[in-house]
């Protein structure tokens, strides 16, 4: 079989499956081990669980199933099996690897991911947090239509050192819009392709200039709807609004016996990175006023790093 390997956040990987979303991650052979290992299975060979009896959740092993798409197992943060159902399309079966499965793997490894969408700014990275719904690509795709180079969008990796300024490492260059948003740009959706599960919401690959190295996170902003302005968070508002805007797959944190660890990553990404609450209006004809209030923002405080040592 024709593995492929890749160099993904900081980890090596080896893969049956192809993943073209990874292709600029993509490295030749190498005899140096693996961190991470993605395999295909027969449906008819690997014992998998029935499906009333998933997921499994344990600090050793998420096993789930997609209805049409197939089944997934990730196991202590060093394998992930994925067996396809055969009528499954191959964009289908890696949009919940890159996914559920990635990020129930890099919970298993202690690695912090994130639901945010992040730029390069200046001299760091601006991450971008919300709920479902508040618009954290479309702010994305303005910003790198402005000429800011895309960091990452919606699995979103924080390496946080013992001192210092959280990295953010580079992710798949792939953005999920919203058919308006789309024509607010001046973009088509007839050749992109669809989300699985919204009609309405298409796949944007990003092919501007993307660097393989992390950079050092100089702001978060919490996104939210209304009036324009920017207002500074702090102490339990901050975390409290922080985790409900960039939790990933909450839910598995507990069962995997991570919830204190991710407490205490999201309490360390907190004391060192200043958070913000963005407002705008939801009429996207005004993005272009909120990127000029984000640029004169970034001005005014130069994106700087609170002291953690203080």
């Amino acid at each position: 079989m024709n593995r492929r390997h890749y160099t993904y956040i900081g980890l090596n990987i080896v893969s049956e499956l192809p993943i073209p979303e990874w292709s600029m991650f993509e490295q030749p052979p190498s005899e140096n081990a693996s961190d991470v290992q993605i395999s295909l299975a027969d449906l008819s060979v690997q014992k998998w669980a029935d499906e009333e009896k998933l997921p499994v959740i344990n600090p050793t092993e998420y096993s789930f199933y997609v209805p049409e798409v197939g089944y997934y197992r990730v196991l202590n943060g060093s394998v992930i099996i994925v067996a396809p159902l055969s009528a499954a399309g191959s964009a289908e079966v890696r949009l919940f690897l890159l996914g559920t499965a990635w990020g129930a793997l890099c919970y298993q490894r202690g690695l912090p991911v994130f639901h945010a969408s992040a730029v390069l700014a200046r001299n760091g990275v601006a991450a971008f947090c919300g709920e479902a719904g508040m618009g954290k690509s479309s702010m994305l795709a303005w910003l790198t239509n402005c000429g800011y180079p895309f960091v990452s969008d919606d699995l979103c990796r924080f390496d946080i050192p013992d001192h210092g300024a959280p990295v953010v490492h580079p992710s798949t260059p792939r953005l999920k819009l919203w058919r308006d948003a789309l024509g607010a740009m001046g973009l088509k959706s007839d050749k992109l392709e669809r989300d699985h599960f919204r009609f309405d919401k298409f796949h944007l690959q990003w092919t501007g200039q993307m660097s393989r190295q992390p950079f050092p996170l100089q702001g978060i902003y919490l996104l939210e709807w209304g009036e324009p302005g920017i207002m500074r968070l702090s102490g339990r508002e901050a975390m409290s609004r922080f985790m409900t805007a960039a939790t990933y797959r909450g839910e598995l944190l507990e069962p995997m016996g991570q919830l204190g660890w991710y407490w205490d990553s999201c309490l360390k990404v907190l004391n060192r990175v200043p958070v913000w609450e963005l407002k705008r209006p939801r009429d996207l004809s005004t993005m272009e006023n909120t990127v000029k209030l984000l640029e004169d923002h970034w001005v005014d405080i130069g994106l700087e790093i609170a002291n953690d040592d203080k």
